[in-house]
């Protein structure tokens, strides 16, 4: 989505986005869910200090910057979007499993092993940080 539109959709007519639509305007923007302390640190980041959110100005930067970012890791996002294909913005086990066995059938026998692999905090959850150092072959 355009992220002027994003803003324009999630701010629903204020002045500027809180921390819920800042969340609800990236997923929409990026297709990737950030996590909450990743928008926490948006929102110190890019919030003006007088006011109680991330005005348009401020939230079109901070997707230039994103944007950039995201550039240079553009081919794990794209691979990390391609399994997420519930839009959750992370994977889960049966998700995974089951993205496997339609793609890639031998690599679905060993689904649970890899699923746990990248599951680096053992949250039952797979996020794009953690896609992205599994992928980097950061074994933490």
């Amino acid at each position: 989505m355009d992220p002027r539109a994003a803003f324009e959709k999630f701010a629903d007519g204020k002045p500027c986005l809180d921390i819920d639509d800042l969340s609800c305007a990236v997923l929409a923007v990026f297709g990737v869910k950030f996590k909450k302390q990743d928008l926490r640190d948006l929102m110190s980041q890019y919030r003006r200090q007088e006011g109680q959110g991330i005005v348009l100005e401020a939230f079109l930067a901070l997707v230039d910057e994103r944007r950039r970012v995201f550039g240079e890791r553009d081919f794990a996002l794209r691979l990390f979007s391609a399994l997420d294909v519930r839009e959750h913005g992370f994977l889960d086990l049966r998700c995974f499993h089951e993205v496997c066995q339609d793609v890639c059938r031998p690599t679905a026998a060993r689904a649970t092993e890899i699923f746990h692999d990248m599951d680096r905090s053992k949250s039952g959850v797979v996020t794009f940080s953690d896609f992205e150092a599994y992928l980097a072959g950061d074994g933490k």
